[in-house]
């Protein structure tokens, strides 16, 4: 019952069209919003601008009042969600507390109208917490960044509102290409926060019917920060694929020889919506123009979407749909351009599932994403059983084994699921064990004694960068 509960709740939160119906892009500020991002970027928590943060920091980093606010927001953990089963594994279709919470933030007129909203989403303990400590934190936000910035993002907002019809249109085309289920009916709510400034990172993120779109408050780069935004659209339309469409796909890269499918598809989302927004919605909205320089800050993502950029703009110029072909094409130019990402931990940690038996999951995040990219990272704990896990067994992802506790006991019940390591014994001494198993998986086994450790241990491996392709097993 309490699942059908949330369904509904799901069907309100992205289904609601308000009442500006005519308005498919609905440009917007909001300050709940934009206080939110604040404090998520004053917790470091990932997905946040780095600039944003050097910002936040070099106003407060020694306010002890404010350092006790950012520390108490990133003690709450957003991530959990409403996963679906019946969509393909390798899509990873859900819906994490952090988007209902943000798609709601958006649409409140001030914290109260927040409160009201999200009831029921959280638990009342976490809910409370959180408002108080936006509630808090709302006077560092004013002064320090909203009262000098509101009026800035509402101009950069009557000049995007100008470029309403010619959005509708590439979402019109890009909406075709994917072959999505998203309809005019329901709107997109584009919806800027600043970052004070002129240059430095931004970060976008969409959620649910929401485009999440950081701007730099003294740019005025409307183009590009339009560009960011069908960027952002892209990978809405990719999950709003219907389920068919998508078992469709995931079949065509599971079906594929080469050895660098997984790989490919893994980056595949974020690649083609760069080559649709950074790529084909730039050169619209600059006349004909290919921007030259890098599209995306990652080299992978960025070498792979201009790889398949030809491409992608022929089957847009002939009004055609991702298919078998696209699919084979984009696994061949992702094996051209990276013909060693099989071995590298970099490429393979795109995509990974962390397992350990006692290490906060914050702080495995912490200490992962200070050296590695990464578009999807799961942990889970404890390990009793791990190798009956239907994760480790079935998920086509990479795999980061912490062994924490009991390590000569969990390598050998590991034996058990991989023969590749079944010579080695047991080393007091050893840090870490990385080894491709038989279903093409990067498998890293690292010995942690105590969680300070980690820290090293991801170092080392971002050292390492890559396994030797001579040995089965590097230690």
């Amino acid at each position: 019952m309490m699942k059908k509960v949330f369904l509904i709740l799901i069907i309100f939160c992205f289904g609601i069209a308000d009442a500006q119906k005519n308005d498919f892009f609905i440009f917007k500020e909001s300050e709940v919003y934009s206080l939110f991002n604040f404090m998520e970027t004053a917790a470091k928590k990932q997905g946040t601008s780095s600039n944003y943060m050097q910002y936040i920091d070099s106003k407060l980093s020694g306010d002890k009042d404010f350092q006790k606010l950012a520390n108490d927001f990133k003690s709450l953990d957003f991530n959990e969600g409403i996963v679906r089963q019946d969509y393909p594994k390798g899509r990873n279709y859900r819906k994490s507390y952090l988007t209902l919470l943000i798609v709601q933030s958006l649409k409140s007129k001030d914290l109260n109208d927040f409160n009201e909203r999200i009831t029921g989403l959280l638990p009342v303990n976490e809910q409370v917490k959180m408002l108080n400590v936006l509630k808090n934190a709302q006077p560092y936000f004013r002064k320090y960044v909203w009262n000098d910035n509101e009026l800035k993002i509402k101009k950069q907002i009557t000049e995007l509102k100008k470029y309403k019809d010619l959005s509708s249109q590439m979402f019109v085309k890009f909406n075709k290409f994917y072959k999505s289920s998203w309809e005019q009916e329901i709107p997109f709510y584009v919806t800027l926060y600043p970052i004070p400034g002129k240059s430095g990172s931004t970060v976008s993120t969409p959620h649910g019917n929401a485009l999440c779109i950081g701007t730099l408050t003294d740019a005025n780069d409307i183009e590009g920060t339009l560009s960011v935004t069908m960027h952002e659209m892209c990978h809405i339309l990719y999950q709003e694929q219907s389920r068919e469409v998508q078992h469709e796909q995931e079949k065509y890269f599971n079906e594929n020889p080469s050895q660098y499918s997984k790989l490919a598809y893994s980056y595949f989302n974020e690649a083609v919506a760069t080559a649709l927004g950074n790529g084909y919605a730039w050169k619209v909205l600059k006349k004909g123009v290919l921007d030259k320089g890098e599209w995306y800050n990652n080299p992978t993502i960025n070498l792979f979407a201009k790889a398949i950029y030809p491409m992608t703009e022929k089957y847009l110029d002939e009004n055609k749909s991702i298919d078998k072909n696209f699919i084979d094409e984009a696994i061949k130019k992702f094996s051209e351009t990276f013909p060693d990402s099989i071995y590298e931990y970099n490429q393979n940690f795109n995509t990974v599932n962390i397992f350990t038996d006692d290490i906060d999951g914050n702080y495995i995040f912490d200490q992962f994403f200070e050296y590695f990219d990464a578009n999807n990272v799961g942990v889970s704990s404890p390990m009793k059983n791990i190798s009956q896990s239907p994760k480790l067994l079935a998920d086509i992802s990479s795999f980061i084994i912490i062994l924490d506790k009991e390590q000569k006991e969990y390598l050998e019940e590991l034996k058990t699921v991989f023969p590749e390591i079944r010579n080695v014994n047991y080393d007091k001494s050893t840090q870490n064990i990385s080894f491709l198993d038989a279903k093409g998986r990067m498998i890293v086994l690292l010995f942690i004694n105590k969680k300070e450790d980690l820290k090293a241990a991801m170092e080392k491996l971002s050292k390492h960068q890559k396994i030797d392709k001579n040995k089965l097993v590097q230690y």
